[in-house]
């Protein structure tokens, strides 16, 4: 392959370009809605954990309401677009998850996604 024809750069600009775009897209859309309105989120929970749907709660970041899953679904009075998260619930005070934020819609899937080295995650919530 030779890189040195006049397309590769702008090819490799435009690559960079869409990759940036897709990486920004809810921050864009955070930019473009002018007026959020109160929703009422209803949030339904993929867990790839293992673990109980007790152990986690969804989060608005921003107001820092949260609400229980029950059947794989939480309800949350939240803004429109502002950020939610899923974290271990509040009796799991020694516990730390980091999963990535969404904006908040009606309407909703999340997905929790465990990955731990050793069997630390297997010991962390013998308790019931």
């Amino acid at each position: 392959m030779n890189l040195s024809q006049p397309g590769t750069g702008w090819g490799l600009t435009l690559v960079a370009a869409v990759t940036g775009l897709f990486l920004l897209r809810h921050q864009i859309g955070d930019a473009f809605t002018l007026s959020p309105r109160p929703i009422r989120a209803e949030i339904r929970l993929e867990n790839r954990c293992g673990l109980k749907e007790y152990h986690f709660i969804v989060r608005d970041l921003k107001t820092g309401r949260y609400a229980y899953f029950h059947h794989g679904i939480a309800r949350l009075r939240t803004v429109e677009r502002n950020r939610l998260q899923i974290t271990f619930a509040p009796r799991f005070v020694d516990a730390e998850i980091t999963l990535r934020t969404y904006p908040a819609r009606k309407k909703m899937t999340v997905t929790a996604s465990c990955y731990a080295r050793g069997n630390w995650i297997m010991d962390l919530f013998n308790q019931d």
